[in-house]
């Protein structure tokens, strides 16, 4: 044995993975800390939600994931491919699962991709469907937490900390859906960029075959003409319907706890909350979203134990519940036959 032999390992500080960590439970000390005489009048509040109005909260939640899968369907068939409803319902909500372990955005494209070409759609097509309808939920997001920006600034509810943080976000999401229709209406712009970045690829992979990469910018040529024609309509459609009804889910989780917000006090806690947790390095923005939302409609006059009953609540029925769901149907969808 060596003299080396009995020496420990050395650590390994993975700072990255705990920088989420941290700032989770940052968050949550400062939001709960001088919340706690709260958290009893939370429990009573829980115990008296009304069932009809949570069962019309998961309904509402049921329609926004359809519209979810109406939106990949509608992408693909703009796309020149083919997918049933059922399957692409079902590849959104096991996609989403999977975002929640690998990778979040990057994991849940590749398995948009992965599935939509298991069910015999065409590569090309399967990579558009992997981000496009991205490009949508980002644009229809970005319209209504500028909605829920301005009803905020007109109440004074928004710091310059968080004025200055909305503005970043915004801008740089806005800057990625321009510079994705720019290349989608310049064909020669993206087939310039894909030659370049297929003469990188084959300096460390010589025997890499970039003819896929040629044919999907071919097919988001094709289908660019498609949008031009009015097929953007769909998809924006359903992309609104996606966070409409997942509004109409948080308006019930509140209705369940007693109080009936008006839909522009709604909308006021609704957008901003969610664009920053899609900001986040968190999946599904973990932690921000609950403690961004309850803390804004506590500023906004709701009883501090109902912000926080019903947030939870929509959460649990918007996010947690459909990860849950998503677990089997990914194994399902990954399953060969």
């Amino acid at each position: 044995m060596t003299e080396h032999a009995d020496e420990p390992r050395p650590l390994k500080l993975r700072i990255l993975r705990a920088v989420p960590v941290l700032l989770v439970l940052g968050l949550l000390v400062h939001f709960l800390l001088p919340r706690l005489d709260t958290i009893e009048n939370s429990l009573k509040t829980l115990r008296t939600l009304a069932p009809w109005a949570i069962v019309l909260s998961v309904a509402m939640q049921i329609l926004s994931y359809a519209a979810n899968g109406a939106l990949l369907q509608s992408v693909v068939t703009l796309a020149g491919g083919r997918m049933s409803f059922r399957r692409a319902a079902a590849i959104e909500i096991g996609a989403g699962s999977v975002a929640l372990v690998a990778a979040g955005v990057l994991g849940f494209g590749a398995a948009i991709y992965r599935w939509a070409r298991g069910g015999g759609v065409p590569a090309e097509t399967a990579t558009v469907a992997s981000w496009l309808p991205s490009v949508f939920d980002s644009a229809t997001l970005i319209l209504f937490a500028l909605v829920s920006g301005i009803e905020l600034i007109l109440v004074h509810q928004l710091s310059r900390l968080t004025v200055i943080a909305l503005v970043i976000v915004v801008s740089l999401l806005s800057l990625v859906i321009g510079t994705s229709i720019v290349l989608l209406a310049r064909n020669d712009w993206m087939k310039a960029i894909s030659k370049g970045a297929s003469r990188i690829v084959k300096r460390f992979r010589p025997r890499w075959d970039d003819s896929r990469l040629h044919a999907t910018v071919d097919s988001a040529s094709a289908m660019w003409d498609q949008m031009r024609r009015g097929g953007w309509l769909l998809p924006a459609c359903c992309s609104m319907m996606v966070l409409t009804f997942d509004v109409l889910t948080l308006r019930y989780a509140f209705l369940a706890t007693g109080h009936s917000l008006h839909f522009t006090l709604l909308l006021a806690g609704y957008g901003v909350p969610l664009l920053l947790g899609r900001a986040s390095f968190l999946p599904g923005g973990i932690g921000v979203v609950e403690v961004a939302m309850a803390a804004l409609y506590g500023g906004l006059g709701v009883p501090a134990s109902a912000a926080v009953v019903a947030v939870l609540t929509y959460r649990l029925i918007s996010f947690w519940l459909p990860a849950l769901a998503g677990i089997p149907i990914a194994v399902v969808l990954q399953s060969p036959r």
